[in-house]
């Protein structure tokens, strides 16, 4: 299966939107932080006819720090996710990569970790659910 690889833009709102929802419920972004995202940063998606995974990425001229990934309910467990972030070094490649993950989500840490991720720091009562975040890098690949 090929997946197409893309950046998104405003005319995506909707959709981001929905996918937010779908992914995070309970915890998705407003659509004012979508919206001013969009308008400030990138981001990006994967999928074959449709969108079956996507990022929310700040890009900086020294490094890209990773917002949001997610992909949808009924394409999870495939492997998505680790093909997106695959995307995301080859087309930043000389670029260090940041993001912050909840420490109870195992299964996402384990994924950042394959993918070259380290552990910097953990922030304690760093989301609003009092829970601690793990602040994690991955260097460029030289």
């Amino acid at each position: 299966m090929s997946l197409s690889f893309r950046r998104l833009g405003e005319e995506d709102l909707p959709e981001i939107q929905t996918w937010e929802h779908l992914c995070f419920p309970s915890e998705e972004w407003t659509d004012k932080m979508i919206q001013t995202h969009l308008e400030f940063h990138v981001a990006f998606a994967i999928g074959d006819q449709t969108t079956q995974c996507y990022a929310l990425v700040c890009e900086t001229p020294w490094e890209i720090e990773i917002f949001r990934i997610a992909t949808l309910p009924n394409y999870r467990k495939l492997g998505l996710a680790k093909q997106l972030l695959e995307k995301l070094f080859s087309e930043f490649p000389k670029k260090e990569f940041f993001l912050e993950v909840k420490e109870s989500n195992l299964p996402a840490i384990k994924l950042y970790e394959s993918v070259g991720f380290m552990e910097l720091e953990r922030r304690k009562n760093y989301y609003p659910d009092g829970s601690t975040a793990v602040l994690m890098k991955r260097n460029p690949i030289e």
